[in-house]
């Protein structure tokens, strides 16, 4: 056997493999994740079951998308940054939708009524956060003023919810059923986790922009 065919023989796979574009990757979670937020909040502006199901559906599914970066994040060559930043922006995504599936969980178990007068809007901010991060992810590749742009907007939104967050709390502690105050403030306490990981996924879309750019 010849030396070029030796030296053939060992080279590993992924020097002839296509490059992952692990930007698509990271948007198509990213649009999934806005798919379950979309779905937490339509189930609350409802109240129908099918919506609650629809988010834990969708939830089980980005964590496959995130499952399936992470193996071609291991088996990759190449990547277009840093890997450990395409690691930790795909984890930090996959908490987001986590935080939407944990809301629908506490609803449920708790039983507080979807008719809550802030639930909704606190949703239509999740879901604007969610919507942002999606339009950052997209233009990563191709557009990075664009990309920073909407990673600003989700951080504003985190702003946007707190100042609900407050006004709610103000209204719940002014009742009088105890019950209903420790039940609805745990919903509360979960939505508020969601929008606080909107905003770290943010940041580390800002960071990672800087990065790059």
């Amino acid at each position: 056997m010849s030396s070029s065919k030796t030296r053939k023989s060992w080279l590993p796979i992924t020097v002839f493999a296509p490059p992952t574009d692990f930007y698509l990757l990271l948007d198509r979670q990213a649009a999934k994740t806005l798919e379950g937020v979309s779905a937490l909040s339509s189930w609350i502006e409802s109240g129908e079951e099918p919506q609650g199901q629809r988010v834990r559906d969708l939830e089980k599914e980005a964590d496959e998308l995130k499952l399936d970066l992470g193996r071609k994040l291991v088996e990759s060559f190449v990547t277009p940054f840093d890997r450990e930043d395409i690691y930790e922006l795909s984890a930090k995504l996959d908490e987001v939708i986590n935080g939407a599936k944990y809301v629908v969980r506490e609803i449920e178990a708790l039983e507080v009524s979807s008719d809550d007068s802030f639930l909704r809007p606190m949703a239509e901010v999740l879901l604007e956060g969610a919507r942002c991060l999606k339009l950052s992810f997209a233009s990563l590749k191709t557009d990075l003023k664009e990309a920073s742009d909407q990673a600003f907007l989700a951080r504003k939104s985190e702003t946007r919810f707190s100042k609900i967050y407050r006004q709610a709390m103000r209204h719940l502690f002014s009742l009088d059923d105890v019950k209903k105050i420790l039940k609805t403030r745990e919903v509360y306490r979960y939505m508020l986790q969601t929008a606080e990981k909107i905003d770290v996924v943010a940041e580390k879309l800002l960071h990672v922009i800087v990065k790059i750019g």
